[in-house]
């Protein structure tokens, strides 16, 4: 029995007073008994904590009682032990840091699709299938015939896209992560730079498992996690693969 429940969130939304929200917030997750790392920036709110039912509902209540966070969704994976080892509270001047200003995915990001969606979608041949995450990630698992943009963080990827994808604005394509949030970044840049038909995977690549049967599935290997668990299989089991030496990874980027 997977007794603790691992909740992966985001929302961008601005947040003027998001320092303060800092220390009440921690104290919180001290207090109920929690343990994750929650990103707050100017541009929103980004985290993913671990505990029992109990726990869990007690501080979905908390964070829900900000009027501002009343539609937060939570994304729900399971395990027999908590993959993180305290509560963290951060501020920084972005929720996943891309390193681009005035990208706003509130207003601008890509078409979402459903998992099925997804599924249908990216088996079109004219589709630009491009995995937005880092190369150790890539290694470890990636959808059949996804591009790899090969980059070793996530500040690098806008670059990746004048170097390889400027040409090809009237391109269909489709772009994943782990959770969604990276992709809601990369989508409404892209947009800014004027492409035209951009595409995400909503929720990202552990809601494509949740939903795809893994005999018809079009994910190949395993899904990198920014918790101790390091890996996810297509049943959502954690894994324990072996990585480069020197990989590196942010806990903020989803």
């Amino acid at each position: 029995m997977k007794d603790i429940i691992i909740a992966s969130f985001y929302k961008f939304i601005p947040l003027n007073d998001f320092e303060s929200l800092r220390e009440p917030m921690l104290t919180k997750m001290h207090e109920i008994g929690i343990k994750g790392t929650i990103i707050l920036a100017h541009e929103g709110v980004n985290g993913g904590f671990a505990g029992n039912r109990e726990q869990m509902n007690v501080f979905f209540d908390y964070l829900r009682s900000d009027s501002r966070f009343a539609d937060l969704h939570f994304k729900e994976t399971y395990d027999n032990k908590n993959p993180f080892d305290k509560a963290k509270v951060k501020l920084r001047k972005e929720i996943v840091t891309m390193g681009v200003q005035k990208v706003d995915p509130s207003y601008n990001a890509g078409t979402y699709l459903s998992p099925e969606e997804w599924h249908q979608f990216i088996q079109d041949p004219n589709v630009i299938l491009l995995d937005t995450r880092n190369d150790y990630e890539y290694e470890l698992g990636t959808f059949k015939n996804a591009i790899n943009p090969d980059i070793e963080n996530f500040r690098e990827f806008p670059d990746y896209v004048q170097r390889n994808l400027i040409d090809k604005k009237d391109k269909k394509i489709a772009m994943f992560c782990t959770g969604g949030i990276r992709c809601e970044k990369t989508t409404a840049y892209m947009k800014e730079l004027g492409f035209q038909h951009v595409y995400q995977l909503h929720d990202g690549i552990l809601n494509y498992l949740e939903s795809i049967p893994e005999n018809e599935s079009l994910w190949e290997g395993k899904c990198f996690v920014f918790d101790d668990r390091v890996a996810v299989d297509q049943k959502l089991d954690r894994v324990y693969p072996q990585l480069p030496q020197d990989y590196k990874y942010e806990r903020e980027q989803k």
